[in-house]
């Protein structure tokens, strides 16, 4: 039987949220983005929790994030990984987010803040609306209120290097031609090792894979 999403492979992973035999392809493509995985799916697997068992994955999570964090100061790391934070957060919100829609809206914030660093205010805009939304909640993770209320945001000088080592990570695992939310699910998986190993004080997550 043919996989009912693509009608062109044969189906062979039972999909609980289409109640259907689909296709590997599209399951790994299109899950959470135009499938609502349960979160149990057997299926989902490496693409969601822990890296608890996994250690070839743990090392292709590590090896998307760390060669782009070498050129970063200490500061600057910090400011990444409170990123990958914010970013995750908003994924939990937006189930149409997917890599692609993160890389337009990372590359257009790079450029503005590019711009803006060589004297010229100008705001770049990515071509989808649903990224241009993004943007706006991705501009709100660089804001903050400071004790008098006033907004602050990081020193172009430390925010430039993080969204380059940003949109380099994301362009290099979209170039893996992987599932579309391959980077996103790296996020998911960090941010949940981040947090256990922030509880419990342990080695810190980023070391040479």
């Amino acid at each position: 039987m043919n996989c009912p999403l693509c009608q062109q492979r044969k189906g062979k992973r039972a999909c609980p949220a289409k109640s259907a035999t689909i296709c590997p392809h599209c399951c790994g493509a299109k899950r959470r983005v135009e499938i609502d995985c349960p979160d149990d799916c057997v299926w989902l697997g490496a693409h969601a929790g822990s890296w608890a068992g996994r250690e070839t994955e743990r090392r292709r999570d590590l090896l998307r994030v760390a060669p782009h964090l070498r050129a970063l100061s200490d500061e600057q790391s910090r400011l990444f990984f409170l990123t990958l934070v914010g970013i995750d957060g908003i994924r939990r919100s937006r189930r149409d987010l997917d890599d692609r829609l993160l890389a337009e809206s990372v590359a257009a914030l790079r450029k503005t803040v590019e711009t803006r660093a060589r004297g010229v205010l100008y705001e770049h805009a990515p071509e989808d609306l649903r990224a241009q939304g993004l943007l706006t909640e991705l501009k709100g993770l660089f804001t903050a209120k400071d004790a008098e209320g006033r907004a602050t945001t990081p020193d172009d000088r430390d925010l430039l290097p993080v969204l380059i080592a940003l949109d380099t990570a994301l362009t290099h695992t979209r170039d893996e031609g992987v599932a579309a939310t391959a980077f996103l699910d790296t996020v998911a998986r960090l941010v949940k090792e981040m947090s256990a190993a922030s509880r419990s004080k342990a080695r810190p997550l980023i070391v040479a894979p």
